[in-house]
């Protein structure tokens, strides 16, 4: 049995459009540069320590703002879609007898909200959230513990470089995927262990761990 631990946002629910429409309502209070929408794409290939440092985003600030973003989202949640083919995966990885947790810096309410919303709560041992931005290793490692998890049969699965650091911290094995926030090249350069375009791919990584 292989234990897949989940980032929420951008590879579990496609929250990107509405993570960028409050940042930018929230630009002008926190003193940072709004993103233009049609530069979403062009940023994808940025880490999110080279994305703070582009928005001009005053470091000191980052936590007032993580705690507000989370509190915006907590409204939005349960309105976010899943990505194509996420919730037939997680049914399948189920049914050949793994097992899924999620692991995120969002907060735990909201992504219970998620999943109450599109009936997916079975299909997961838990929700580990909150937490600073850079502070997902501490989350995993957290959620190792509490769960009792053998580190060399659990995954991580993230899309972003910073998922890709996490992983690493805390002793896992990373499935990095490009249908999140980071592009495809941005991943690679990273090191994951797999990287996939497709949900399904992850039912073969499973099961040969």
């Amino acid at each position: 049995m292989t234990t897949l631990l989940f980032d929420f946002d951008g590879t579990l629910a496609d929250s990107l459009p509405v993570l960028v429409e409050i940042t930018n309502r929230l630009a002008p209070e926190f003193g940072y540069r709004p993103t233009p929408l049609d530069q979403v794409d062009a940023l994808k290939g940025l880490s999110a320590r080279q994305l703070i440092w582009q928005s001009q985003m005053p470091l000191l600030r980052l936590p007032a703002l993580l705690r507000r973003v989370r509190a915006e989202l907590h409204h939005e949640s349960p309105h976010l879609q899943p990505f194509p083919g996420i919730p037939e995966t997680l049914r399948s990885l189920r049914s050949q007898g793994h097992q899924c947790a999620i692991v995120t810096t969002n907060a735990a309410e909201n992504v219970q909200r998620f999943l109450d919303a599109h009936g997916l709560t079975p299909l997961f041992l838990g929700v580990e959230g909150g937490g600073t931005l850079f502070g997902k290793g501490r989350l995993i490692r957290r959620c190792l513990q509490h769960h009792a998890l053998d580190p060399a049969q659990t995954l991580y699965v993230g899309d972003e470089t910073r998922d890709i650091e996490a992983a690493r911290r805390a002793g896992l094995r990373m499935v990095a995927v490009t249908w999140g926030f980071n592009s495809a090249s941005a991943l690679t350069a990273a090191q994951p262990d797999w990287l996939i375009s497709q949900p399904q791919e992850l039912l073969a990584i499973a099961d040969a761990v």
